[in-house]
């Protein structure tokens, strides 16, 4: 039984059958390497089947689904290669936009980060890792509502998918969690004290240390991740640049 979506942006079936199918991806209720059926997913979120091949076709783009035309389509593992490429993405934008946070925030914005970083204890006392994740999200969305830079997230978000589901699996890990909302709280005792210096080491700490917890997700669970062309050596690829250009079509 699939997850249902709760995006309140939702305002197609096309709309709800992606966010459906995207959450369930996250969260790893569709595990990496999982076969997936087109008339399956249909019969079972009672849609026609068109909407759900827009949608595949959509997490393909997003390198999320792998399809073999004529053959088979799955949930893609995850890359190591992919992740960390996501995750330079997401550093390199939020640390410009911490910079720009930091010049113009009121003090109703870090009474909004201290709630939401309230929400992310409550969410991880209850056991709801889904939730949880998404309030970690909301923390680091209103560094780029108030710089008024939502294009920027909205990209960070479409385009961090294998990056997401790494961030799921050390949910499974209670020292990593507490470890995440620890990070949060100093970021945000630096932007109260007007900290510049602090704020951008605090966040390529809070990258490095994601990077260390990778190595440590992928030895547990090995049948989640992928071998990146890297580590064949058949060269690196920009995923980000592959995926800019899927989208642009």
């Amino acid at each position: 039984m699939y997850s249902k979506s709760t995006e309140p942006h939702v305002k197609t079936i096309s709309d709800s059958v992606y966010y459906t199918l995207r959450k369930n991806i996250i969260e790893l209720n569709l595990k990496p390497g999982t076969s997936i059926s087109i008339k399956s997913i249909a019969d079972e979120l009672g849609v026609s089947r068109s909407p759900v091949r827009d949608a595949v076709i959509k997490l393909g783009k997003e390198g999320l689904i792998d399809s073999i035309p004529q053959s088979s389509t799955m949930v893609s593992k995850i890359d190591l290669s992919r992740v960390d490429e996501e995750r330079f993405l997401r550093e390199t934008l939020e640390e410009k936009t911490l910079l720009l946070f930091l010049e113009t925030y009121k003090e109703k914005d870090t009474n909004l980060l201290k709630e939401r970083i309230r929400q992310q204890r409550t969410f991880l006392g209850q056991g709801k890792y889904g939730e949880f994740l998404n309030w970690d999200d909301l923390f680091h969305e209103v560094f780029f509502q108030v710089t008024r830079k939502e294009i920027c997230w909205d990209l960070i978000k479409s385009m961090s998918g294998h990056y997401r589901r790494v961030r799921f699996m050390s949910l499974w890990d209670d020292s990593m969690m507490l470890h995440l909302i620890e990070e949060h709280e100093t970021i945000l005792k630096c932007l109260i004290n007007r900290d510049e210096i602090g704020t951008t080491s605090i966040i390529k700490k809070h990258c490095s240390q994601q990077e260390n917890e990778e190595k440590i997700l992928r030895k547990k669970y090995p049948d989640y991740f992928s071998i990146s062309k890297k580590e064949k050596g058949d060269g690196e690829e920009s995923y980000l640049r592959k995926d800019f250009l899927f989208i642009s079509r």
